[in-house]
């Protein structure tokens, strides 16, 4: 397994030395909202600048990267140096783990969904046949730089986006850092204050934690999936009207009020969720039709042997994993964020 060293560095997005690899010829990959934001020297690198948005993680875009490492004879000792969103991570992390059969990459994530989740850990991927990260591979990155003033320059609604992620991480961690993350704003990790940069840390911490100990995703690891079995198939039926953490609150909602009928669940705890999510301005209901939901979870990559698998938070870090839950249970879980039922 890879180690990866993982580096809190205010600064660094405009430090070309402190993000340079060590060592081997190295090539920038990141998109044209991060671009602006970087210094000269590490633009004169060969790169690729990728259009922002899910819509990148494609195969094409896939094949894109491969070629352009190629072309610019990038060896078995080079580098990939991934600035971005969870996007540009995702793909970048996969075109390390292919070419060459694999050279190191570093992330330099510049979205808190990806400083709190999706730089950490190694698992890289794209979109393909209209699911969400159907083809990747576990390829952690050797470094992993977290500027938090790279959150400053973030469009609001995607610095509120990713507090669903950094709530995610908080009731996978326990009840003192939800406590925490209770008492931020959206503005505070904007700011740059102490306490988010903590907040931001202890997430990457939990990840780190769990992915140590399950790196291939087959225990505690998948407790970070919280949410997302009903997130991504809301994702896929409303992008890009709904972004990723706009869809994963909606879900942690869902998962909230299945939890809630387990026999040890807490059902106050959706409301909890619920509050938090619309004081962040999130969504917290949705016009998708259940139908439709229901179907496209059945293209969910973390199914086993043919088995709906649903993460759920009955209390604060104390999480279970269920498989094949009732139909019944699924369509009642659903009506958490159904604007027809919110609405009756």
């Amino acid at each position: 397994m890879i180690a990866t060293r993982i580096e809190l560095a205010p600064g660094a997005l405009g430090d070309p030395a402190a993000l340079l690899p060590e060592h081997g010829n190295a090539f920038l990959l990141t998109d044209d909202h991060v671009e602006p934001l970087l210094p000269a020297e590490l633009l004169r690198l060969p790169h690729l600048v990728l259009p922002p948005g899910e819509s990148s993680k494609s195969w094409q875009q896939l094949g894109a990267i491969l070629l352009a490492l190629d072309e610019t004879r990038i060896d078995r000792d080079g580098h990939l140096l991934a600035v971005g969103g969870g996007v540009v991570t995702d793909i970048g992390g996969l075109a390390a783990s292919l070419h060459r059969r694999g050279i190191a990459w570093t992330a330099v994530p510049t979205t808190l969904i990806g400083q709190v989740d999706a730089a950490i850990g190694g698992k890289t991927a794209v979109d393909l046949g209209g699911g969400k990260n159907t083809v990747g591979s576990f390829h952690p990155p050797e470094h992993v730089i977290v500027d938090p003033g790279a959150l400053a320059s973030l469009p609001e609604r995607e610095l509120r986006a990713g507090m669903a992620e950094v709530l995610k991480s908080a009731l996978v961690a326990g009840p003192e850092l939800l406590a925490a993350v209770e008492e931020l704003d959206p503005q505070d990790f904007a700011a740059g204050t102490p306490p988010a940069i903590e907040a931001i840390m202890a997430c990457v911490r939990t990840k780190e934690r769990l992915v140590a100990e399950d790196l291939l995703d087959h225990g505690v690891r998948r407790h970070l999936n919280l949410g997302h079995t009903f997130g991504h198939a809301f994702e896929a039926l409303a992008a890009p009207a709904l972004v990723h953490g706009e869809a994963v609150g909606l879900g942690l909602l869902c998962a909230a009020r299945l939890a809630g009928m387990q026999p040890d669940g807490d059902p106050a705890l959706e409301t909890r969720l619920r509050a938090l999510l619309e004081r962040w301005g999130l969504p917290v209901t949705t016009a998708a039709a259940p139908d439709r939901v229901l179907a496209e979870m059945g293209r969910d990559k973390k199914r086993r042997a043919g088995r709906q698998v649903f993460v759920l938070a009955v209390a604060p870090g104390r999480i279970e994993v269920i498989e094949d839950p009732e139909q019944t249970a699924v369509t009642a879980a659903l009506d958490a964020v159904s604007h027809a039922a919110s609405t009756s």
